[in-house]
């Protein structure tokens, strides 16, 4: 037995320690899922937007919108790569929502409005990303198209052609070609055909399987009376399976049926609406 003035001893300090070494695995533990967690959701996200061909295309893209928003709380701030990425994702998922699914101009100039904040999130980060110049390019002109008398974005639509160009200088190979395409585009409603031509040109030669191009280069085409050519690319991009390129779809299906659309108006001798 203890004696008359001793002291039993304490497990207090063995407890505290105990206790610590817990907390710290629990903060790792939390830590690691956190970041799990919200990877996990940006996949979900991108499988659900990857479904936008489906006949619940719309409700797809709305269902990826909340994942990447869901995911962008997960996200550690000093993470500023992840971030940019989801910024990207979002501005790119608004502008589909615009420019396919939307049916009122107001939803279209809504949905862009939308995209362009997402794109200058991105800039924010990385003023040197192609992809977020791209698709700040790509709402502008969607939301410039319904709001004409705006001067969002440059006197005539020039600060949007310079997204396409800083998008295509910071990737010259990549997009699918989509700035080249862009660039194409603008050329033709500013009337300069033959830079027009040239453009399309490069975005079909970087990714021919995106139909899209194709289809704008057959309207340049057409434009500088080059009437068999473009009918001989037409013909061609409808002959086409839209799952040629299986990252582009819904927008191959579209162009597909754009360029049956045009076939038709030149068989029954009227003016192609391209």
């Amino acid at each position: 037995m203890a004696g008359k003035g001793s002291k039993m001893p304490t497990a207090r300090p063995q407890r505290i320690f105990v206790f610590l070494l817990s907390f710290i695995a629990c903060v790792v533990y939390t830590s690691v899922a956190t970041s799990a967690d919200w990877q996990a959701t940006l996949q979900q996200g991108d499988e659900l937007y990857n479904k936008r061909y489906e006949s619940s295309g719309e409700k797809n893209i709305n269902a990826a919108i909340k994942k990447y928003e869901e995911a962008l709380k997960g996200i550690p701030e000093s993470d500023k790569k992840a971030q940019l990425d989801v910024y990207i994702e979002l501005s790119r998922a608004y502008f589909t929502l615009a420019d396919v699914f939307a049916k009122e101009d107001d939803a279209q100039s809504e949905f862009s409005d939308e995209g362009q904040d997402w794109a200058k999130k991105a800039l924010d980060i990385d003023d040197d990303s192609a992809a977020a110049h791209y698709w700040m390019g790509a709402n502008l002109g969607v939301w410039r198209g319904v709001n004409r008398v705006s001067f969002r974005g440059g006197l005539g639509g020039g600060g949007i052609m310079k997204e396409f160009e800083e998008a295509a200088k910071l990737d010259p190979k990549g997009l699918d070609g989509m700035p080249y395409m862009r660039m194409a585009e603008f050329s033709m409603a500013k009337g300069n055909l033959e830079e027009a031509k040239k453009y399309a040109e490069e975005a079909v030669k970087i990714q021919p399987k995106l139909l899209k191009n194709k289809l704008i280069l057959a309207q340049a085409l057409w434009k500088n009376e080059d009437k068999a050519g473009s009918k001989k690319l037409l013909e061609d991009i409808s002959s086409q399976p839209d799952n040629i390129l299986p990252n582009a779809i819904l927008e191959n299906r579209v162009a597909i049926e754009a360029a049956k659309r045009v076939l038709q108006d030149i068989a029954g001798g009227g003016t192609p609406d391209w």
